[in-house]
């Protein structure tokens, strides 16, 4: 297995930058004193927007790499970190943080099997084994689809407070892992 020398050098970048970004996504989500029902629609734009800046601060650094394997990881670590953020921006706006962080919980995790992926084998993104490789886009996939899940959540928050709605929860459960959908009919 190779290890490159200087690849935990850039560790704290990495971190200030994932720092930075979560606490300016968290000041940015305030919810008005005047809103008298918190508006779907920019919860949802908020919550696709960190998605996007995730796609594209991360892109960037791997579309830049230039084969480097520090530089690559953090590009891709960065895209899974806009997946975990996305929810919490779009909650942040509906004043429903617990509920917003908790479905950040799988993203974050997602995250944080990747970088224990990248540990133990930091080429996987460009030259890792077709079992690593499933591994690492199955974290991706499920970042994905829950995070996804977490912004339209959010979106649908004026109607869980009217009493008619449509919910999303992550489900971790020995054996399964996914997300409930439950509403009237």
């Amino acid at each position: 297995m190779f290890h490159h020398p200087g690849w935990r050098s850039n560790l704290p970048g990495v971190r200030l930058l994932l720092a930075g970004s979560t606490l300016a996504a968290i000041m940015a989500a305030t919810t008005p004193s005047d809103a008298a029902e918190p508006d779907g629609g920019i919860a949802f734009v908020a919550g696709a927007a960190a998605f996007v800046a995730g796609f594209t601060v991360g892109g960037l650094l791997l579309a830049t790499a230039n084969g480097g394997t520090t530089q690559g990881n953090a590009g891709w670590l960065t895209i899974e970190s806009g997946f975990a953020l996305a929810p919490i921006v779009s909650h942040g706006l509906t004043d429903e943080w617990g509920r917003g962080l908790l479905f950040a919980a799988l993203p974050t995790a997602a995250v944080a099997g990747t970088a224990t992926l990248f540990d133990v084998e930091p080429e996987t993104v460009l030259h890792g084994s077709l079992p690593q490789q499933r591994v690492l886009w199955s974290l991706f996939v499920v970042g994905l689809l829950s995070g996804s899940a977490g912004v339209v959540d959010g979106a649908l928050a004026a109607r869980r407070r009217s009493g008619k709605t449509i919910a999303f929860m992550p489900c971790l459960a020995r054996g399964q892992i996914g997300i409930q959908i439950g509403g009237p009919l």
